[in-house]
Parts: structure tokens; sequence; C-alpha cells
């Protein structure tokens, strides 16, 4: 899945004497086979410990290190290295130029750049891949550099490192920090489990307290609000391809990561009764979804459900949804109260809602909406940064998947371009670093055309 964001500023064309050189790229796509098996292997290694050795967000300082370390020290002398790049800790800067003494050091040069991800989940590491997205930056601009001394092209690669990608929203600091003004066009490659090229939605999360005088009426408050943002979506959430997913603050929780297990107490109903009550909602829809069902010390029935977790997505009907369409067929019983299995002291519980929606324009009324769906429930609701949704203009990918279709990229003619963005995730070293070379090589000839670029880059000049 290729994600090309960010679109700042034009840049110039290479031009000596008024003329456009342009190179021979004809055999470029070989080139970067050979080039390829020179440099691949030591960037794999540095995915490979970046996923032995997770660190969220902004705890990066092992990925941080590795990255830095291996470019001055194994590759000393081939990259500008920043590290702790733009007041970010973790985050790091790779700077290079490839200029013939023709030009003179004025000279602007077409740029482009490549965005590396590194940061983990709670609880589940790299399960998103993103020391593959990591590998496939530094991979890609490693390619591009090689190709581009070879072809004697005169150009810049730049490559950052971004923090933060999950909670904080690191890209939206590095953008104030003018992170991104060198380059036009950045190239970005997710693992995903089908080949794509598509966009990028926007995203906010909202933070909702729930309380009340006791624990029970907490939970009540938290499950009610559930209850109706499920109602909302389920009849229409405004703007195109919207949806919202809840995570519950509990345990080892992560804003956008849907737990793969979740506990309801219940007071006042059987094991029996809750046993059948489950089995009746628990079908085909949730998919790999089981649970257990047993009195606990707290005097109630502990309902557990377990499922897959991950990314949020509002198609998968997980262990909270479970929970949640028990509680809607329990709740108008008389004498039924609810409660978290061993955590019954505190009178408050807080709910994360993972709202989405195509355009960045619409996400301000999906969240209005699952507010007032809320309504007075919540003692409290708190958004974070609004995370910007990403086009991909019909061009590049074009060029793109018809690269792909090619032998040296094995023929392949399974790449949509999308209109729209699934969430899923897959991790393939071998698929990495075919896209990675398929990237080098768009990089490469975006570089060395000043036509194409210009044409990549038209909709900046629409603006």
């Amino acid at each position: 899945m290729i994600r090309t964001p960010l679109l700042l500023t034009l840049v110039s064309g290479a031009y000596i004497g008024g003329l456009v050189l342009a190179a021979d790229v004809s055999t470029l796509s070989s080139s970067l086979k050979v080039i390829s098996a020179n440099v691949f292997p030591g960037l794999r290694d540095i995915a490979a410990d970046v996923w032995r050795n997770p660190e969220i967000g902004l705890d990066e300082n092992h990925a941080h290190d590795l990255v830095v370390d291996y470019f001055t020290k194994m590759r000393s002398g081939e990259w500008e290295v920043t590290p702790h790049a733009f007041g970010m800790s973790t985050a790091w800067k790779l700077e290079f130029e490839f200029r013939t003494p023709a030009i003179p050091p004025s000279e602007k040069l077409p740029a482009i750049g490549f965005m590396a991800e590194y940061d983990a989940l709670v609880g589940i590491g790299h399960a998103c891949g993103h020391n593959q997205i990591l590998l496939n930056a530094l991979a890609a601009a490693s390619m591009a550099r090689e190709a581009l001394i070879k072809l004697e092209i005169p150009a810049r690669v730049v490559v950052i490192g971004t923090p933060d990608e999950e909670n904080g929203a690191g890209k939206c600091q590095l953008q104030k920090a003018s992170a991104f003004e060198d380059a036009d066009i950045w190239f970005m490659a997710h693992p995903t489990n089908a080949n794509a090229v598509q966009p990028m939605n926007s995203r906010i999360n909202a933070f909702s307290d729930f309380r009340a005088t006791t624990h029970r009426g907490a939970v009540r408050k938290a499950y009610e609000a559930l209850v109706a943002v499920r109602d909302l979506a389920a009849g229409g959430l405004p703007g195109t391809s919207s949806s919202v997913v809840p995570v519950e603050e509990v345990g080892m929780f992560e804003c956008n990561v849907v737990q793969g297990e979740i506990s309801l107490g219940i007071n006042g109903s059987s094991v029996e009764a809750v046993r059948q009550t489950v089995s009746s909602i628990l079908d085909s829809t949730y998919p790999e979804v089981s649970f257990t069902a047993e009195y606990d010390t707290d005097g109630g029935v502990n309902l557990t459900a377990i499922g897959p977790g991950g990314h949020a997505s509002e198609s998968t009907k997980g262990p909270l949804v479970l929970t949640i369409e028990t509680f809607r067929a329990l709740s108008s019983e008389d004498g039924i109260s609810f409660y978290l299995p061993g955590n019954t002291t505190l009178g408050a519980l807080g709910i994360i809602f993972d709202i989405r929606s195509r355009y960045t324009h619409d996400i301000t009324s999906v969240l209005d909406a699952v507010q007032a769906a809320i309504g007075d429930k919540a003692e409290a609701i708190d958004t974070d940064t609004v995370y910007p949704a990403l086009e991909v203009t019909p061009f590049i990918p074009a060029i793109f998947t018809d690269l792909m279709t090619s032998p040296d990229f094995g023929s392949q003619t399974d790449w949509p371009i999308l209109t729209f963005a699934p969430a899923s995730s897959d991790a393939g070293y071998t698929r990495t670093e075919v896209v990675a070379r398929g990237l080098a090589h768009l990089a490469v000839q975006l570089l060395n055309d000043p036509v194409m670029m210009a044409n990549a880059t038209a909709i900046i000049l629409a603006k």
C-alpha cells in the first residue's frame, strides 16, 4: 500500500546552460536489482532488530540510534545525517545530493523525499509493520542514491524518520517544524495484506470520560454511550466512508487498537442466563471470537470475550462489540447491573472513540454526531490532533502500477488504484524489497525528467 502525502512547495528541474539534461534510464530496472542486492540486506537487519525491540511513540530511542549509527559508521560519508532532528529526540534526517561540476552550488536541484515510521503499539509490538515502513524508506532512498550516481543525474534525496505515528501525530509536529519543505513529493509504503495504491483517511480520537457516584453507575453510562454510538454508525455517519470504533481504557490499551480481550461483569443474572444470551448473539459476523462466563469473587458473572485484536476497524466485530451487545440485551431487565471484574472501586470509565472519514473537511461533522449520540452521559470529551486525509492523485499511481507489471518487478497485475482506505497490515521482507525498488525507480524517473516532475506536482500549481 503506497501513501503519497504532503505535497508542499514546487521544486525546479535541474538546468544547465538553460537546457534540461535527461539521462538514459533504459537500464534502470536491471541496475536497481544489482544495487538492491548490495544495499538491502544490511537495511533488512535494521528492520529485524527494530521488530525484536518494539518501542512506543517518542520512546523509539533504539530504532533512532540503529539508523543513525548505521549511516554514520557503516555508510560513512554517503549521507548527511542529522540525529534528534526538528526538535524531536527520536526523529532523524538523511540528506544526499549529486551535483556535477557544471552545476553551481546555488542551483536548486530536484528533490524527492521518503518518510520512515518505526514506532510500535502497546501490547502487540510491530503488528502494524512500521519496521517495514522504515525498511522501505531506507531501501528505496539508498537504491535511488546509487542509481543517481551511476546515471549522473543531478538531484537530492531526503529521508525523514517520523516518530510517534500511532498516538501523537508525529508528522504534524514535523510539518510545523517545516520538515517537509525539502521536496514536493514524499513516498511511504505501508505493509498490507493486499497490493493497493490508496489514500489515507482523516482521523481524530475522542477521549470520553464517564463518571458516577458508584462504579456500576459509571459502567452503565459508558455502555449506554457505546450502544448509542453503535446505533449511530449503523444508521449512517456523516461524510464519506466514515467510521467510529471504541476502545475501552482498561489494562494495556492503545487509542487505535481494538483489544483482543474484554471482560464485563454482570450482577443479577445467572451463569446459565448469561451464557444463553451471549450464545444467541455470537454468530458468524464475529470472526474467531469466543467467550467464557463464570461466577467471580465480585458476586456476579464474569463474561470474558476473546478474539482478534489490532488496528481499529468498524467492519470487525470483536470482543468489545460482543460485550456491548450483551449489555444491550440484558440492561433493561430489573435488578441487572454491570461492573468491570477486579476493578469495582473506581467510579469512572474511559472510552476512546476512534473516528475516521475519507476527507478532512468531514471529520468535524462526524465528531459532532458522535458527541451528540453520547450526549450528557460523558462527564467530558477531549480530542487529539486531527490527522489530515492524504490524497493520491492519479499520475504517480498509474506510473507505479504500470512499472509493477514489468518482468523485473514480478509481472504483477494485482495493483488496484483505490479511492478508499482499508485498514489492514501484513509484513514480508520480500514484498518490501520489490516495492522499495519500484519506488526507487519512480523517484529516479521523476528526478531525471522535469516534465514528469511537473505533471506529478501539478496539483500544487492548481492551488
